[in-house]
């Protein structure tokens, strides 16, 4: 594969990524207008963003194994393809039920997409060479889900032929035509020289538990009914671990499982994903957070509102670039540690210029603490995404990007669950806009995202002190032609 077409493969994965970000964090400006538009009842504008993020996080671990069992070139082609007209639809929904409809139809075409992402980068690069592209994928997590926000804003305001909140979704078509066609032409087939098998028994555990947990973390802000969320989450918690007994012993009767026991006994991989599980959750809380207190009590437009965290985005690519290729091969695992440290001073930055306000926070008092947080958040996304997939085998690629995606996605819905519940939950008993409960409602939510950083600091000491250096062979078998 030649240096160019690599290039142009890399940036059809890398867009790919992006509107998949895009299809949450771009959409929570949007909303109130689509609340309103669409006469949409409180339930339904939720299961506009839950919807997606539900089906995604469940159908990632079965699209990992389809791309094995499909090629990762077709499967991909096919997520996109499935994601691109779901968008469209989505833009042309005139009704609640049909756009959640959509958004769910969506999120598992998403799930079929990304888990194809990182296994092209471990199969198009050697392991000397993946830094440059992994910084690259990094890079762009952060500045989707602090960009989402912005763009979303500026789609809204500019209401291009009358779009208006549909322009968010009707964005994605045109990215999606311009990744098939590049998929098609510079993309590898891959498809495994092995027998594949779905391991139907691990899809259905697989799935069902990550519904319930997922579920119930979403409905855990209805305080109507917290012993049935609860019973949910402790439900999907118990077929979890059903899962992962059950995948160890169809490994060990020589069958395929859906994560390979070779994953599971890979102690960097595993401490990896304990930190991950617990990273994103003030990350996506951050993001819920700020755009719905600037709006609500400060009275912010969505592009106000997403402006707000433009420096975030910005850091976060800076961080990610310096953090996978500069520093990690020198410093490892203390790169992650002083991310968490970085992004906990930011948010801790922003609580203090809400509370030291005289009458109501400045714009400008909010740009320090998201710049630090960004940075923050680059340090750790690049290196440990890195840390976690280094000595991963190109045989394991798709179970493993898939693995790893779904935690982040488990994380990002503890996220809002726990710092977004918080916030929610204080922010209830205001008698009004202009009512002090709001900067106590950020002060307490953020201040819950800073103490999940900060135990994520301690998890990281189980990471590798030095990294692993990505020049040496990998001992398991290349299953990818």
């Amino acid at each position: 594969m030649g240096m160019r077409t690599r290039t142009l493969g890399l940036v059809a994965i890398l867009l790919a990524v992006f509107v998949d970000l895009l299809g949450v964090t771009i959409v929570t400006v949007a909303l109130p207008s689509i609340t309103t538009d669409l006469d949409a009842s409180a339930a339904q504008a939720q299961a506009v963003l839950s919807g997606y993020t539900l089906t995604f996080a469940v159908g990632l671990i079965t699209g990992a194994r389809l791309g094995r069992l499909l090629g990762l070139r077709r499967a991909f082609v096919i997520g996109v393809v499935g994601f691109t007209l779901a968008s469209l639809a989505c833009g042309l929904a005139d009704a609640a039920w049909l756009l959640v409809a959509a958004r769910v139809i969506q999120g598992l075409f998403a799930a079929l997409m990304v888990p194809q992402v990182l296994a092209f980068i471990q199969l198009m690069y050697e392991p000397s060479e993946r830094a440059k592209p992994m910084a690259a994928f990094s890079a762009l997590l952060g500045i989707a889900a602090a960009a989402g926000p912005i763009l979303g804003g500026v789609l809204i305001a500019l209401d291009l032929f009358g779009t208006s909140w549909r322009g968010v979704f009707l964005v994605n078509v045109p990215i999606g035509i311009a990744v098939i066609i590049l998929a098609l032409r510079t993309l590898p087939a891959a498809r495994s020289e092995t027998r594949v098998q779905l391991d139907l028994l691990g899809l259905v555990l697989s799935a069902a538990s990550l519904f319930l947990i997922l579920r119930g973390l979403a409905g855990l802000a209805d305080t109507d009914t917290p012993l049935i969320e609860a019973a949910a989450i402790a439900g999907g918690a118990v077929l979890f671990v059903v899962f992962l007994i059950q995948q160890r012993a169809s490994d060990r009767r020589g069958g395929q499982p859906l994560v390979p026991l070779a994953l599971q006994q890979r102690s960097t991989f595993r401490s990896a994903m304990a930190v991950q599980v617990l990273f994103f959750i003030p990350v996506m809380g951050f993001s819920l957070v700020m755009t719905q207190y600037v709006q609500s009590h400060l009275d912010y437009s969505a592009l106000m509102a997403g402006l707000v965290v433009l420096p975030w985005a910005i850091l976060t690519g800076v961080g990610a670039g310096i953090g996978t290729t500069a520093l990690l091969p020198r410093l490892g695992r203390l790169v992650v540690q002083i991310g968490l440290l970085t992004m906990s001073l930011g948010m801790a930055l922003v609580i203090v210029a809400v509370l030291l306000a005289s009458d109501q926070p400045a714009f400008a008092s909010f740009l320090p603490g998201a710049a630090i947080g960004g940075l923050g958040m680059g340090l750790v996304v690049g290196p440990l995404t890195e840390t976690a997939l280094a000595r991963v085998s190109r045989d394991h690629a798709s179970e493993a990007s898939g693995l790893f995606n779904s935690v982040g996605q488990l994380s990002a819905s503890f996220g809002f669950a726990t710092v977004g519940s918080t916030y929610f939950a204080i922010t209830a008993t205001a008698t009004g806009p202009s009512d002090s409960a709001y900067d106590q409602a950020l002060s307490f939510a953020l201040g819950v995202g800073i103490a999940v950083a900060l135990i994520a600091t301690v998890v990281a000491f189980r990471l590798p002190r030095h990294h692993i250096a990505g020049s040496t062979p990998t001992t398991e078998p290349d299953a990818y032609r």
